[in-house]
């Protein structure tokens, strides 16, 4: 069912949908590659240098910190993120460079949005795409690092800040809902949007409320994004130590994990690559109540509800486990191999 609100034009001024993992996913990619990187002391240094000692771990969350600095979401924090002046002085400026007022802003720059309706990969339409989505970033970043773009660039990317950013968006990049966004027609029903009818964006998930199955029973999961970032992160490691963790992970090659090409190109194949995993990620579940605004550009809100199993199908809650534990796997050991690429 599909409610029509009728209301004056409302633009949102940025998404929310980029809060990848949470704090504890975004830590376990960052000290898988810096694992991997202890390997190779030449790389693992001029990392360290250009991080002020930080690890990869340590400043794998700082995208997400700094969003307490601007006034978008309340009051601004004056708080830094690390005790590393450095640092903090240049993730200000780079704040200033991408405002979440502005255009660019820096909360873009965690997602892209290819509609999961249909079988488009990142290159083969325009809708959800932007000229400074996760997909571009993390090239723009490599050829920061490379000195193919320098550091005085408007973006406000320095070295130190590029390393910071690829910590944080190899980790989002490996999250499904930053990569696939379903879209929903007047009638509150999921279709293939196109540049002459965009529909209504469900914002990363953000506007879903989601339903799991809980002993035969549909239990409110909390929003269908939040609960990618951070409850399929504990469902897949548990009361495991993160250092126990790491230590596995990194020790063993994940399946299917190397790609091709030039190090720019990754960040297109790893969207394609996850892009499957995110329609299953939708396509499991049945949508319920969407609300529509008339006018705006997302929904207002809607329920996401899990699809009964087909016989020797998993439940969403172990099957997301199993994806997010693979993916976090994958985006160390990526971090750290295109770090070695690019620096080495």
């Amino acid at each position: 069912m599909r409610k029509l609100v009728p209301l004056v034009l409302i633009i949102s001024l940025f998404s929310v949908n980029a809060l990848a993992y949470g704090p504890r996913g975004h830590r376990l990619v960052g000290a898988i590659a810096d694992k991997r990187l202890a390997r190779n002391r030449t790389v693992a240094k001029k990392v360290r240098d250009l991080l002020g000692g930080l690890t990869l771990a340590e400043v794998s969350t700082f995208p997400d910190e700094i969003k307490s600095w601007d006034g978008c979401r309340g009051n601004p924090s004056m708080a830094p993120v690390t005790s590393k002046q450095r640092i903090n002085d240049e993730l200000r400026a780079f704040l200033e460079a991408n405002p979440c007022s502005g255009e660019p802003n820096h909360h873009e720059f965690h997602f892209t949005d290819v509609p999961v309706t249909g079988d488009e990969v990142y290159a083969d339409g325009e809708v959800g795409r932007f000229e400074f989505d996760i997909v571009q970033m993390i090239p723009f970043c490599v050829r920061v690092l490379r000195g193919e773009e320098p550091e005085t660039n408007d973006r406000g990317i320095t070295k130190s800040v590029a390393v910071i950013l690829l910590a944080h968006y190899l980790g989002d990049i490996h999250q499904p809902l930053h990569v696939g966004a379903e879209f929903f027609d007047r009638d509150g029903l999921p279709f293939q949007p196109s540049t002459s009818n965009l529909g209504f964006a469900d914002q990363g998930g953000n506007k879903l409320v989601l339903f799991t199955l809980v002993n035969g029973a549909l239990v409110s999961a909390g929003k269908l994004h939040g609960y990618w970032d951070s409850k399929t992160v504990e469902n897949a490691f548990g009361v495991q130590s993160d250092a126990s963790v790491v230590r596995s992970l990194a020790a063993r090659q994940p399946a299917g994990w190397k790609l091709t090409g030039d190090t720019e190109t990754w960040a297109e194949q790893m969207a394609n690559e996850i892009l499957p995993l995110a329609r299953q990620a939708r396509t499991r579940l049945m949508y319920q109540n969407i609300e529509i605004v008339s006018g705006a550009r997302d929904i207002r809100s809607g329920e996401a509800k899990e699809k009964r199993p087909r016989p020797g199908q998993s439940f969403y809650s172990r099957w997301a486990a199993d994806v997010v534990k693979r993916e976090i796997h994958k985006g160390g050991w990526r971090l750290a191999a295109l770090l070695e690429k690019t620096l080495d």
